[in-house]
C-alpha cells in the first residue's frame, strides 16, 4: 500500500493527464457562432450586389464582381463548422447521436472549404451539361454534400435530450431547410421559376448558416454552465 502510495506521490505534474478545459470549449463555440453570422451577413451583402443572381454558388463564379466577398464567406463558414467542431472535441458535454456531432461537423466544414476554393464556373451550370466544367461538379457535389451534412447535424442535434429549445429548433429548422432547399433544387433542374428557386435556395442557405451560428453559442452555454 505504501509503494502504491510512493508511486502515485513520485508522478510529476506534467504526466498527470490534463482535464478538459471548459474555457477553451466556450471560446471556439462562440468564434464559431461569430464566423456562422458574419457569413451569412457576407452572403447576404452577396445576394443585395448582385440582386440579378438567382443562386447562391453563382455569386462566387471566377467573372462575377461579388466573388472576393461570396467565397470569404463560405470559407467562414466551413470555419464555422470546425470550430464548433473542435468546441465539442475538447469540451465535456456529450454530443453523441449515433456517432459524434462532431465528427459530421467536420467533415460539413471541410466540405464547404473545397467548395469556397474549387468555385463554379461562369453561370453555374449543372453538372454533366452542356458548358459545364470539372470544376462545376467538384463545387456542387461539395456545397450539396456540405448542405447534407448540415441537415444530418440539425437531426442529431434534434436527438439530443435534456436540451428541449434546441431540439425543437433544430426540428423547425431541418423541416424549413428540407422543404425549401428541395422545393429550390427541384425548380432549377425542372426548368421551373428560377427567381422563385433562387430566393428558396437563398433562404435555406440562411436558415442552415444561423442553426450553425445559434447551434455554437448553445455549446458556448453548454460548457460554461459546467462545474470547474
Amino acid at each position: 500500500m505504501t509503494e502504491t502510495l510512493d508511486r502515485r506521490s513520485s508522478v510529476s505534474p506534467s504526466d498527470r493527464p490534463r482535464p478538459a478545459r471548459p474555457g477553451r470549449a466556450v471560446r471556439l463555440a462562440r468564434i464559431g457562432a461569430l464566423a456562422a453570422f458574419t457569413s451569412a451577413v457576407l452572403i447576404w451583402v452577396s445576394r443585395l450586389l448582385e440582386p440579378s443572381v438567382h443562386y447562391v454558388s453563382q455569386l462566387g463564379a471566377p467573372s462575377m464582381a461579388t466573388a472576393p466577398i461570396f467565397n470569404p464567406a463560405l470559407l467562414l463558414l466551413a470555419a464555422a463548422a470546425v470550430l464548433v467542431d473542435r468546441a465539442l472535441a475538447v469540451g465535456r458535454g456529450r454530443y453523441v447521436v449515433g456517432w459524434p456531432i462532431a465528427l459530421t461537423l467536420l467533415v460539413c466544414g471541410l466540405s464547404f472549404g473545397l467548395a469556397s476554393v474549387v468555385t463554379c464556373s461562369p453561370g453555374c451550370p449543372v453538372p454533366f451539361t452542356e458548358g459545364a466544367l470539372w470544376q462545376d461538379t467538384v463545387h456542387i457535389a461539395a456545397a450539396v454534400l456540405g448542405f447534407v451534412l448540415a441537415i444530418v447535424a440539425m437531426a442529431q442535434v434534434a436527438a439530443l435530450r435534456g436540451r428541449p429549445w434546441m431540439r425543437w429548433g433544430s426540428i423547425v429548422t431541418l423541416v424549413l431547410v428540407g422543404v425549401t432547399s428541395f422545393t429550390g433544387a427541384m425548380l432549377a433542374l425542372f426548368g421551373g421559376d428560377t427567381v422563385l428557386g433562387g430566393n428558396l435556395e437563398f433562404t435555406a442557405a440562411t436558415l442552415a448558416i444561423a442553426w450553425f451560428g445559434v447551434f455554437g453559442l448553445q455549446v458556448a452555454a453548454d460548457e460554461a454552465s459546467l462545474p470547474a
